[in-house]
């Protein structure tokens, strides 16, 4: 059974549809061709006609064609003149030349404008079919490549609003932020509750003067406006109220704070979201900033991300962060977070830098305090975790006849500073830990009753029994022997 094409209309419910101009002075041979092409090829509109090279001008501008089938010999302006005209205006139009003369010079003066094919009066269906299907088949290549461009235009926005949402920023997404707006001067950030993006983008294209990149996240519209200028407050909020009135009554607007410095981005961001939730929550206002109360948490909450930064001993990061926000923070601010890192370390017995609140003036002098800071949370964390493996070898070998020297060397460390290292964390040296070790496995196999007192003097590493028995009795104040009848007796 022969499959039906596909009508114009649902074409055109697709998006495929192509559309054609005819300029033709012959209204026979126009109408003549206009119905050969609705005939033949239901993914063709023909959107006008012209019957001079004027009236061709003035239709492409009104209509915007994809093709327009131009007669060379027209009466006032001829087919090359409008052309000419019509390329200028619209340069993505493509023209296929129709003309009654076999005149090289006339193609060769079209090729200036990118004509597409040159058809001979009177022209012969079969060449016809062919220029439509050549030109029909380059304009869906190149809605294609443009959709795709579109497309990854999309995703490296909403790959960078991601990121500008997030501190500290990365330079790598300041270089993109700067390549995909090169006039920016200043940016901000706004949260739009309960709208859909094309919403959005809709009422910023028709009331914003400013360039803009949107993205839905979860129930909230997140976006970033970029400005050729300082924006100040009053500008943005005047913009904001516009925007509610555009998109409705049901929508709330947070409003973040215009940022000049880039690194300040991911802040605004956060005063629009909290701004964004505070005016959903109380339901009397529409728009609007985040309270200067609120603010301040914000600036607790750099702290806070600070204090976690150090303690996790990540000196860079530390450094970057505080160069980010230090002209944020306020002489306050920067005493409590002094107090907070120092606490951090004392909290862990680690004796902090020796350096005053008082002395610390400059830039420099916090990057020392905190290059110091994340040093010794290193160190502590360092010790940890040679301690753990130090742990796991005696805990392994504990019944072999091991030494200081031999769990040092396990864990890549000289006999002397292991010492000191293993005291200070277990409050005992090396010999009482193992010791400590080798009676509670001793105590725990006396009470099994499997075995005799001189295997388990083997068994916890004591060739001799009666050394054993009296490490032993130090340690439970009694012999194995007085403890092994006081359990047979329970």
């Amino acid at each position: 059974m022969k499959k039906e094409r596909p009508s114009a209309y649902e074409y055109r419910k697709r998006g495929t549809i192509m559309r054609i101009l005819l300029a033709e002075d012959e209204f026979i041979e126009r109408k003549a061709m206009r119905k050969f092409i609705e005939e033949n090829f239901p993914a063709i509109e023909v959107v006008g006609e012209a019957e001079n090279g004027r009236k061709a001008i003035e239709l492409a501008a009104a209509t915007s064609p994809d093709v327009i089938f131009m007669d060379i010999r027209m009466p006032g302006i001829n087919g090359l003149e409008a052309i000419e005209k019509i390329n200028a205006g619209n340069p993505v139009i493509k023209f296929i030349l129709v003309s009654a003369y076999d005149s090289f010079d006339y193609a060769k003066e079209a090729m200036r404008f990118g004509i597409k094919d040159y058809i001979l009066k009177p022209g012969k269906k079969e060449e016809i079919v062919k220029a439509i299907l050549r030109v029909q088949k380059e304009i869906e290549a190149e809605k294609i490549r443009q959709l795709e461009r579109i497309q990854t235009l999309e995703l490296r926005q909403e790959r960078l609003i991601t990121e500008l949402m997030h501190a500290p920023l990365q330079d790598s997404t300041i270089i993109t932020l700067k390549a995909l707006f090169p006039e920016i001067q200043s940016a901000c950030f706004f949260v739009v509750k309960r709208a859909g993006k094309s919403a959005v983008e809709e009422g910023l294209e028709k009331e914003a003067t400013y360039r803009f990149i949107a993205r839905q996240v979860e129930d909230v519209v997140v976006v970033c406006l970029v400005a050729s200028e300082v924006l100040h407050r009053t500008d943005v909020l005047q913009l904001a109220i516009r925007l509610q009135r555009k998109i409705g009554d049901s929508v709330y607007i947070g409003i973040g704070s215009p940022a000049i410095l880039l690194e300040e981005l991911p802040k605004s961001y956060v005063e629009a979201y909290e701004a964004s939730v505070q005016l959903a929550a109380d339901g009397k206002r529409r728009v609007g900033f985040l309270p200067a109360e609120k603010i301040q948490q914000i600036d607790d909450d750099v702290i806070s991300r600070m204090e976690a930064i150090v303690e996790k001993g990540q000196q860079e990061e530390a450094i970057q962060m505080f160069q980010k926000y230090q002209r944020k923070l306020s002489p306050d601010n920067k005493e409590e977070l002094y107090m907070r890192l120092k606490n951090g370390l004392v909290i862990r017995n680690i004796v902090p830098p020796s350096i005053a609140f008082s002395s610390m003036q400059t830039n420099q002098d916090w990057h020392t305090f905190l290059h110091l800071c994340c040093s010794k949370m290193k160190e502590f964390y360092q010790s940890k975790s040679i301690i753990e493996q130090a742990k796991k070898f005696i805990h392994a070998h504990f019944q072999e006849a091991i030494t200081l020297e031999n769990v040092a060397a396990s864990v890549n460390l000289s006999a002397n500073y292991f010492s000191n290292m293993f005291k200070q964390a277990f409050g005992m040296n090396f010999i009482e830990y193992l010791t400590m070790i080798r009676m509670q496995k001793a105590k725990g196999l006396i009470e099994e009753n499997t075995y005799s007192l001189k295997e388990i003097s083997f068994m916890v590493g004591y060739k001799d029994p009666n050394y054993f028995s009296r490490v032993f009795k130090k340690h439970y104040r009694e012999s194995p022997k007085q403890f092994q009848q006081t359990i047979l007796k329970k």
